[in-house]
């Protein structure tokens, strides 16, 4: 087993968890501040959304991770093509969602 592979995928475990758990916290902020202005709503909403798809690409890079540290090089690939397809689909629909 890579040494610095299993320590990558577990920080990268870490990282997903926390920031998932930061991007809840500014969407409750969002909800329960009623007296809040639209724009440090708004401001919440975006900083949720950064901190809630960093989690993201970080959680579904975790199969790739895990492939590679168990020395499993042809799926961890797989899983890193299919990753970086998913890493891309998500920065587009993103950038649809801003324009829209």
């Amino acid at each position: 087993m890579n040494g610095v592979l299993f320590q990558a995928t577990l920080t990268s475990s870490l990282l997903a968890i926390f920031l998932f758990g930061i991007a809840g916290v500014h969407y409750f902020e969002v909800v329960a501040m009623a007296k809040a202005s639209v724009e440090t709503k708004m401001q919440l909403v975006r900083r949720g959304d950064l901190f809630f798809v960093v989690s993201l690409l970080l959680g579904t890079a975790e199969p790739a991770l895990i492939l590679f540290t168990l020395g499993l090089t042809y799926v961890g690939m797989i899983a890193a093509v299919l990753w970086t397809l998913y890493a891309v689909f998500l920065i587009r629909q993103g950038r649809k969602l801003r324009v829209g």
